[in-house]
């Protein structure tokens, strides 16, 4: 369009000949006003034929033809205001556009009642039976590569994975064939792994297979499949809980998988007794290498009302079966027996103790034998996945560990103390020929002892097909033999705020209250220390208290020896035998042990894994109209159907109902209205989380880092937060 000159007084004198212009000043000044006078009143033709393209224009048109535009564009819409009216105008066409749809509805409050809306469509709580549908992925997990493939044709010719996005393909071994919907990488174990997640396959991708497509003609390899998590052969021989059901789902971990599910299919069906253990007192003087979890195999059951049996002491047979007590109660007591040995049933004979004491057969019955738990000893095989403890209240410690009895049949004038035999065996020591003058710590080698108070049980097996209660102690041998007890304290002052449990210290020696005697002023204490306290100052409860003795209370068990675990046989079904993998994970090795585990870590059971084949993701409902649940309602003939739809806000519909209908409701539709109301509020409520950096990511597993790395986790602080307040008033009207 061309452009049209408001003004063009300016030039008048320019349309005169030259003549005009030097002789006749005043005409053309005349007629040069006359025009200027044409151009600037409002009321003037020349004014108006000179804008009428920006009457044209709602943006510049003159407010005298609003109406106009208003009654062309928005024929019986509420609206008033000049401003508006024009904004409105120039983008109706959207409105218009939108005519029918939900978006159109609510650009119709914000346009003409300056109120935004929700819409909400009850068809969507609707309960459909067998309306939803059930899908899994799949995908496949690559070597790492360098994501660069040359074309077999040209191999100037170099193809990345954008070249397969979209594109069949097929494997080169098992011939199963897919589409390619998309290309991930994930950074696992600290190298960069493609993952090929694929759609309507036929046939199964395995291990190895070469991933071919065809690309501008060429069939090219776009790397080779390493395998996935397929399926787990549970290990019915290692520790499985029970009361676990058909359908229970657990995570599977290994030394490098990350992220895999499986789901139970089967279980097993014998009632059986299995056994759970609790530390009640953690004791002291335990070490990792030496402690020793004994739990009897055999129970006898028998009258036992005075408990005199005493722990360890040993029980022997007629024909030399043998074992050692373990615990007891009034109606048993349990044996720890020795390898391959079982009562025979007949009289047991001899008890190891004093007075000795013969027990008939008439007095006493015998369980079977029983030894699935707790397993192997980590002290006995020196396996870290054996039966072992985890310590807290650490110290550590040198000691000479020879035995005195080894060498009581020496002559005390020998030249050679280590001369076996009279010796049983060397003295430790660097001195080969030890004798009456050598240097003690030359005969004898300090050997270095980490000990502590026992916190847990780790790899204990619960065993199976108990019948009877089990008793069970916990034993540091080589402590047992330095013969190290709790204390008794004398104070020179006593305080009543001293408690058991309370913790006392010092300098770096730390030590629990176990009992008090405040008659004497004596505080009983266990130390956290091989030497214990002294004579001097403790400190408890930042209050310090002058100990006047500091002596071993015989009245207590020995170190290593001074641990209470407790036994619960429970009898209960519902051990896994078979689980189908459900979610493939990333990382897994083929034949590598896994371990499922519950939502606290736990270990329920563990398997080999068989990771051969293209991996699978957890299925999933594509929606929820079938599942029962508060928010979905049967239909009926009103509100809950197909057809309608409901408009939340504030606007009364009184004033929109016959415009909507008129503008932008759906035919076929019916409306409802619901009265809400929303606003926001600013609070100083402060509020703080954390962001933790993942060196490796896996999809749908935990942070992972780097061996002997740990996360590093940043604190991010708000000190505002956004509430939104909804206030619901329910009005139901049908328009």
């Amino acid at each position: 369009m061309a452009k049209i000159e408001k003004n063009i007084a300016h030039q008048i004198q320019l349309q005169f000949p030259a003549l005009y212009r030097d002789e006749g000043h005043e005409l053309v000044k005349f007629v040069e006003e006359y025009y200027k006078f044409l151009e600037t009143q409002t009321n003037m033709s020349v004014y108006n034929n000179r804008r009428l393209f920006e009457y044209r224009d709602i943006a510049t048109t003159l407010s005298e033809m609003i109406i106009f535009f208003q009654k062309k564009f928005l024929a019986d819409l509420p609206l008033d205001d000049v401003g508006t009216v024009k904004f409105i105008v120039r983008n109706i066409m959207s409105l218009y556009r939108r005519k029918g749809s939900e978006s159109g509805i609510v650009l119709f409050f914000r346009m003409f009642f300056q109120e935004d809306v929700e819409i909400y469509y009850p068809a969507s709580n609707i309960l459909k039976p067998s309306d939803s549908s059930w899908k899994t992925g799949t995908y496949l997990q690559l070597f790492p590569n360098n994501a660069e493939f040359p074309s077999p044709a040209n191999s100037a010719i170099i193809y990345e994975y954008d070249s397969l996005a979209g594109k069949n393909i097929i494997g080169s071994i098992s011939g199963a064939r897919a589409a390619v919907d998309k290309i991930n990488f994930i950074m696992l174990n600290r190298t960069l792994v493609p993952v090929i997640y694929i759609n309507d396959v036929k046939g199964t991708f395995i291990k190895f297979d070469d991933i071919i497509t065809r690309v501008d003609g060429t069939d090219v390899k776009f790397g080779q499949v390493q395998g996935s998590a397929s399926s787990i052969d549970i290990d019915q021989t290692a520790p499985r809980t029970t009361d676990n059901n058909i359908g229970d789902i657990f995570d599977f971990t290994s030394s490098l998988g990350k992220g895999g599910r499986a789901i139970v299919t089967e279980l097993q069906d014998e009632f059986t007794g299995t056994i759970s253990y609790t530390i009640e007192d953690g004791g002291f003087g335990y070490s990792t290498a030496e402690t020793r979890l004994h739990v009897s195999d055999q129970v006898i059951i028998l009258d036992n009302e005075d408990q005199d049996f005493v722990i360890e002491e040993r029980l022997r047979d007629a024909s030399g079966n043998e074992g050692f007590v373990t615990g007891q109660n009034p109606a048993a007591v349990g044996v720890k027996m020795n390898a391959g040995n079982e009562f025979d049933g007949t009289a047991i004979s001899t008890l190891d103790r004093t007075p000795n004491i013969t027990l008939q057969p008439a007095d006493f019955s015998l369980s079977e034998v029983n030894s699935s738990s707790p397993g192997d000893l980590f002290p006995d095989t020196g396996d870290p996945d054996d039966v072992t403890v985890t310590l807290s209240n650490i110290e550590t410690v040198e000691l000479i560990t020879d035995i005195i009895g080894n060498f009581l049949n020496v002559p005390i004038n020998s030249t050679n103390y280590s001369t076996v035999p009279p010796a049983l065996v060397p003295m430790s020591g660097a001195d080969p020929t030890p004798a009456l003058d050598s240097v003690i710590n030359e005969a004898f080698d300090l050997t270095p002892f980490d000990i502590g108070k026992v916190r847990t049980l780790v790899n204990v097996n619960p065993g199976a097909s108990y019948e009877n209660d089990v008793f069970a102690i916990l034993r540091d041998p080589v402590m047992e033999a330095f013969e190290r007890h709790d204390q008794n304290l004398v104070l020179s002052e006593f305080s009543a705020n001293f408690d058991k449990g309370d913790i006392i210290t010092q300098g770096t020696v730390t030590g629990e209250i176990i009992g008090f005697d405040s008659t004497n002023q004596v505080l009983q204490v266990r130390p956290y220390a091989y030497y214990g306290f002294t004579a001097g100052t403790i400190v408890h409860e930042s209050n310090s208290y002058n100990v006047i003795t500091a002596e071993r209370n015989y009245d207590t068990r020995k170190f290593g020896e001074n641990a209470l675990v407790s036994t619960l046989t429970e009898f209960s079904i519902g051990r896994i035998n078979k689980v189908k993998v459900i979610n493939s994970g990333f990382g897994y090795i083929d034949q590598e042990t896994v371990y499922l585990r519950d939502a606290n870590n736990d270990v329920v059971a563990q398997g080999t894994l068989s990771a051969l084949e293209q991996g699978v993701t957890e299925g999933y409902h594509g929606n929820f109209n079938s599942h029962i649940k508060p928010e979905n309602k049967i239909r009926d003939n009103d509100y809950y159907q197909e057809f309608s739809y409901e408009i939340q806000g504030v606007v009364d519909p009184i004033e929109y109902d016959e415009i909507l209908k008129r503008t932008v409701h759906p035919a076929g539709t019916k409306a409802f209205n619901k009265f809400v109301y929303k606003t926001k509020v600013e609070t100083n409520i402060g509020s703080k989380f954390s962001l933790t950096r993942k060196d490796d990511y896996v999809v749908g597993g935990p942070p992972v880092v780097g061996p002997g790395q740990s996360a590093n986790t940043y604190a991010v602080t708000s000190d505002k937060t956004d509430i939104t307040v909804d206030s619901t008033i329910l009005k139901v009207d049908a328009l």
